[in-house]
């Protein structure tokens, strides 16, 4: 049930060269800064979501949400429905008799949001190396200036099943990669 217009669309970006930081694993008050649906991102072909980008002490962070699909349980119907809902009235929102009314009354408004960090296995862009690598994603949220609880073993390592998988990839790319030939360029190398 993604939203099929560009609404309060906002965007990280800083000054020319200037790099923007991003919200770590914590409990926070945050400022809801804009609002973007899968629908507005060019190629996006996975489940769609909804996403407010947030901000706290001049940090940036994003609370995702999966949209309700009709393919899903009726219990993953409510978890989705509940978990945006929750959202919306931690910050502030009470008329929700208009979905995308709601979702965009949140703009601007504050709260507490909770963020744990998230292993997953990925690719090295520029050699497809096998990596292990950290995403920070919304877990929950709290009315503004209330108690948002964040420890650390929220945050979520790979498993074991997960660890062999990746140290599997990495044996077969090491291996891939030298048993590739050694180029011309090689032989012109100082050492």
């Amino acid at each position: 049930m993604a939203l099929p217009f560009n609404l309060n669309t906002t965007t990280a970006t800083k000054a020319k060269g200037e790099k923007v930081e991003y919200i770590t694993p914590g409990a926070y008050e945050c400022k809801i800064t804009g609002l973007t649906t899968s629908d507005q991102l060019e190629d996006y072909k996975g489940s769609p979501f909804i996403q407010y980008s947030v901000s706290s002490n001049g940090k940036v962070g994003r609370c995702r949400f999966w949209a309700v699909k009709e393919t899903d349980k009726p219990s993953t119907k409510e978890w989705k429905t509940k978990q945006l809902k929750d959202f919306l009235i931690n910050a502030g929102v009470r008329d929700f008799s208009d979905d995308s009314k709601a979702m965009n009354d949140a703009i601007d408004k504050s709260l507490m949001v909770t963020f744990i960090s998230e292993e997953y296995i990925g690719k090295n862009k520029e050699n497809e190396e096998p990596v292990i690598r950290t995403s920070v994603k919304y877990r929950w949220s709290a009315k503004s200036g209330g108690k948002c609880t964040y420890n650390q073993d929220m945050n979520q390592e790979l498993n074991e099943d997960q660890m062999h998988e990746f140290t599997m990839k990495h044996s077969a790319w090491t291996a891939a990669k030298s048993a590739m030939p050694s180029s011309d360029n090689d032989e012109d190398m100082p050492f």
